[in-house]
């Protein structure tokens, strides 16, 4: 026992030397991108920067619960998009926009489920799971749209309170509120709950968590749903705010998601990692892909970029999972 609980304060003290870390390295972005771009730090792009932190925010909180728990979704874009999709369709057909949004977290809840129970009650490893559920649900989106974007709704529904989300109060985007309100919903649930306790533990030693009477399946199955439901939100976001829905909508997030909850502090063998680690993690995204806009970076360097973030921040989580052990 009194292993266990010097190893679980050398983990919040690595956590804690991560988050600073990463804290650090936003600010020299922040700072180098400033110097590069004048544009950057105009106003009104410091608020797309934020609005465009809220999406890849909400999805990443969903992926560190999956993460956290040993597990990986590759599939996330993948239910961005088909629920977002789904959701546009059913509006535009006469659909009341709240029965639209909780189809969409519905089926968003559907995807999660589906892939937490092959990947645990099937055995079969999670990676191979959302792979497959990304390639399927971005046909799905394709093919209930018949390939086609959607957009133009009907002006009676833009007052409803789905489409509120994508306005403001004075300066104050509403997504920005609701992305802070569920960042501290999120940071309760992992630090305070018997739920949370029980994530941590079972992707930290998913045998011991069993031994302790705790259902790792459940768990696992639950952090997926948790994940489903979140991006299906995010997708409702962002309808609120571009009042449309392309095809492509979601592609390639997946790889920005993972990107950020690492370069959070969230370990990717599980068991470690926080909801503030993530929200920093996003905010480094957002700000690198909307630098690489205004340099005017090709379309083709920024994935490149962004894959070289992430090999670095495995490496970084690699480092500091080895030098803890060495004490």
């Amino acid at each position: 026992m009194k292993n266990n609980v010097i190893s679980q304060k050398q983990n919040m003290r690595n956590l804690k030397f991560r988050e600073f870390s990463v804290l650090t390295v936003l600010g020299a972005i922040i700072i180098v991108l400033s110097i590069a771009t004048p544009t950057f730090s105009t106003p009104l792009n410091l608020i797309n920067v934020v609005r465009q932190t809220v999406e890849i925010s909400i999805m990443a909180i969903g992926m560190t619960f999956v993460i956290v728990s040993a597990e990986i979704d590759l599939s996330v874009g993948s239910i961005f998009g088909a629920t977002a999709m789904l959701a546009a369709l059913l509006i535009k057909t006469g659909t009341e926009p709240t029965l639209a949004f909780f189809a969409s977290i519905s089926m968003g809840c559907g995807i999660g489920l589906l892939n937490g129970v092959l990947s645990t009650k099937a055995r079969m490893p999670a990676f191979i799971v959302t792979l497959g559920t990304m390639q399927l649900f971005r046909s799905v989106a394709y093919g209930i749209s018949n390939g086609q974007s959607v957009s133009a709704f009907p002006e009676s529904v833009l007052n409803s309170w789905v489409f509120k989300m994508g306005s403001s109060i004075g300066n104050i985007p509403v997504q920005v509120i609701i992305m802070a309100v569920m960042f501290a919903v999120a940071h309760i649930i992992m630090s305070k709950t018997k739920f949370g306790f029980d994530t941590y533990a079972t992707g930290g030693n998913k045998r011991a968590a069993q031994l302790g009477g705790i259902n790792t399946d459940r768990i696992k199955i639950i952090t997926f749903v948790i994940n489903g439901a979140l991006c299906a939100f995010a997708g409702m976001i962002s309808i609120s705010y571009l009042k449309s829905v392309p095809t492509t909508a979601g592609g390639g997030r997946e790889m920005d998601i993972i990107a950020a909850v690492i370069l959070g502090g969230t370990a990717l063998m599980g068991g470690k990692g926080t909801i503030l680690g993530t929200l920093i993690g996003a905010t480094i995204m957002s700000v690198i892909r909307n630098g690489m806009v205004l340099l005017a970076v090709p379309a083709f360097w920024q994935s490149g970029f962004i894959g070289v973030v992430i090999i670095l921040a495995v490496l970084l989580d690699t480092w500091i999972t080895r030098s803890s052990k060495g004490r």
